[in-house]
């Protein structure tokens, strides 16, 4: 009886790690961020970001500096538009390299406005897609 409430203990871990975790294509990290963005998210759009501290920089101050900057763009842009209302990605390039991609998007706002927009992601050391902190 204790392998079996084990066995199911793992399997549903598993399903929880899988549902939340995602996965970590330019697809899976763009939509993520758009997510981010929409649930007004801020510190899970800059946690997707490659962001690096120069030496002698907080990477932790860096990343709150960067949150408010975000946020303060999205929350008047947002407003604006009556926020995200639907997106749908349309295109996915990895470049040859492996190490940038572009993640093409359709973004339909609150005011039924509709925008292409493309999403740029790197690698960072770990093998993992980021967004650009560049775009």
């Amino acid at each position: 009886m204790k392998k079996i409430i084990g066995f199911v203990a793992v399997v549903a871990l598993m399903l929880v790690a899988a549902s939340c975790g995602g996965g970590n294509s330019p697809k899976d990290v763009a939509e993520k961020a758009v997510k981010c963005i929409q649930n007004n998210d801020y510190e899970g759009y800059v946690d997707l970001m490659l962001l690096t501290a120069d030496e002698g920089e907080d990477l932790e101050a860096k990343k709150q500096a960067v949150t408010g900057m975000v946020q303060s763009k999205a929350a008047t842009t947002l407003a604006k538009m009556g926020g995200i209302k639907s997106y749908e990605i349309t295109s996915e390039t990895i470049a040859a390299d492996g190490k940038t991609a572009e993640v093409g998007m359709k973004i339909v706002y609150g005011n039924g406005e509709e925008k292409d927009d493309n999403i740029k992601l790197c690698k960072d050391d770990k093998g993992d897609w980021r967004v650009d902190a560049g775009k």
